[in-house]
Order: C-alpha cells, then structure tokens, then sequence
C-alpha cells in the first residue's frame, strides 16, 4: 500500500540548477537528472492529452471523464513547482 509523502515545498527549476552547480557529487546528480526526467515525461503526457482530446471532441465530442481526470493530476504536479519546467538542469557549458 503506497504511503502520502509529507508536505513538502517543490523545489524550482533555479534551485535544481543551484544544485546541479553546488553538489558535483554523483549521486546527488542523477537524483537531479532524475527529477529533471520526470518533469520532461509529465510535459510529453500533456503533449499527448492534448493530442488525444482534439481528436476525441473531432470524433465524438464533449470530454473523456477520466482523460479530463488525467488532465487535473497532470496540470496539479506541473503547478507545484511553478517554473520547473522548460529549462536545462544543468548550466549551458561553453
């Protein structure tokens, strides 16, 4: 049976990025890219429920109740964090 986590303050894509450039240590950096990955994955699901609802409303109309359903989860985890998506973890090298 899965457990609620505490509350907890998501931690922003500018705070990832500090921690990216302050913690070189390997493990505390795929923790990082691991965060980072999920955030991009939760993008790619947004992508695809856009994708589907056009073409559901074309096809049948109105809402599927559960992709509706995905849809809130979705936007719920992407809000959390506010601005934690769209830019690199990592500073650009150069």
């Amino acid at each position: 049976m899965a457990h609620d986590l505490p509350p907890f303050r998501s931690v922003t894509q500018p705070e990832l990025r500090a921690f990216w450039t302050k913690h070189p240590d390997s493990d505390v950096r795929r923790l990082i890219l691991e965060v980072e990955a999920y955030r991009r994955t939760l993008l790619e699901v947004d992508r695809l429920y856009e994708s589907i609802q056009q073409a559901w409303s074309a096809e049948v109309g109105g809402e599927l109740v559960a992709l509706f359903m995905l849809k809130r989860i979705v936007l719920n985890e992407r809000l959390r964090g506010l601005r934690v998506l769209r830019e690199p973890v990592h500073p650009q090298r150069t």
